[in-house]
């Protein structure tokens, strides 16, 4: 997490769920949303909100009490360099998150409706099921996606998904067939969600929302009382997600009873050192003092999970590697700026529940082979 992190005592942490009823019940059985008479009304309406809106909060959990952020804000007004450090560390968000800013990324059609658009395109027929829910932490508005089959959905196996910098979950439910080939694959559901500042979800592209939103929607997975109770959870994060993913794991005490397997696919070594090589020195050198240098490589060290890391490389198709000799450039991340490399050439690096994968995928390249990776995440889940 970056210097602007503040830990909460423990005490808070019995009180973060306020809702009063197992979200669960929701996903099985005849008072399943999907089997209520209205859910292609209902569903229709949710998907097609626009103007940004997003659902009355489904779930909210809290790292802070609420007079803390008051007073942060306060501190925030009257203490001038604090505002205008914060005002520089949004501003920042806004390049490194173009999503946050879609008019940089030259959408065809009205960019700031983008997410608005492709959501209702997402058709309803078929066997996947949608449920649009929003999650709340710390006064940010978290929009996020449940989809399932109704095979699925009780399960108990579920992917939490972190988009890269210029994605929406919009479009991996309306265009990338290869996502729902995945939890195919892997028979297992998933919960898609943007980063405060993006499509729906309320606030700036902050750093240190990014990573209060992973971890509010992983203790939405988590919770067996007013969540979902996920028994086994697949963390996949892509590009800037694996970074995300890395910030909220760094404070989060995943549980016990839980089986977990993390995947970052083409992530960076940390943001800093990406920024300088594809760059100069100097704008790396802004990221860290800005607050943004997401920092991938200590967040894998300390994870006690299993993980596996995906990198492009030059390989016939998809194939184990020992050493970081075959790693290439992604085309965005460069190959010494990859995460895969600095954890394959630090002998310091624990190997144990770390597998990794070179891939022929660039960049943002859906992934060709699917069922290769959920293999891997099958193995990694009945050990």
């Amino acid at each position: 997490m970056s210097s602007q992190s503040f830990p909460l005592p423990n005490v808070v942490e019995k009180y973060r769920p306020i809702i009063s009823t197992s979200f669960r019940d929701e996903l099985i059985g005849e008072n399943a949303f999907y089997n209520q008479p209205d859910y292609f009304e209902s569903t229709q309406r949710d998907l097609g909100l626009t103007d940004n809106k997003s659902l009355p909060v489904a779930y909210t959990w809290n790292t802070e009490y609420k007079i803390v952020r008051i007073i942060k804000k306060i501190l925030a007004i009257i203490i001038f360099p604090i505002g205008i450090y914060n005002l520089l560390h949004i501003l920042a968000g806004k390049v490194i998150l173009p999503a946050s800013s879609p008019s940089l990324m030259r959408y065809p059609e009205n960019h700031e409706n983008h997410a608005n658009i492709s959501r209702s395109n997402i058709s309803l027929e078929g066997d996947w099921k949608y449920k649009r829910i929003t999650v709340e932490v710390d006064g940010y508005k978290v929009d996020a996606m449940i989809v399932g089959k109704a095979s699925t959905l009780n399960n108990g196996r579920w992917v939490l998904d972190s988009n890269g910098n210029s994605d929406f979950y919009e479009d991996k439910l309306s265009n990338n067939r290869k996502f729902k080939e995945i939890l195919t694959e892997i028979k297992g559901n998933a919960i898609v969600f943007n980063y405060p500042g993006v499509g729906a979800s309320s606030g700036l592209p902050n750093r240190q929302a990014m990573a209060k939103a992973y971890r509010a929607i992983l203790s939405f997975l988590e919770d067996k009382n007013t969540g979902i109770g996920a028994r086994e959870i697949i963390g996949y994060g892509h590009s800037i997600g694996g970074g995300t993913q890395g910030d909220a794991l760094k404070t989060h005490v995943l549980k016990k009873d839980v089986k977990y397997v993390f995947v970052k696919s083409r992530t960076f070594s940390d943001l800093s050192t990406t920024a300088s090589i594809l760059t100069c020195k100097p704008l790396g050198f802004l990221v860290k003092l800005l607050g943004w240098n997401m920092n991938s490589i200590s967040s894998s060290k300390k994870l006690q999970a299993p993980e596996i890391i995906m990198q492009t490389a030059t390989v016939e198709q998809y194939e184990e590697l020992h050493d970081s000799s075959k790693i290439f450039d992604d085309r965005i991340i460069p190959a010494n700026a990859s995460l895969a490399k600095a954890l394959l050439d630090d002998p310091k690096c624990p190997r144990k529940n770390k597998l990794f994968i070179g891939m022929i995928e660039e960049s943002n390249d859906e992934l060709k082979n699917p069922s290769f990776l959920a293999q891997k995440i099958e193995i990694f889940l009945k050990a």
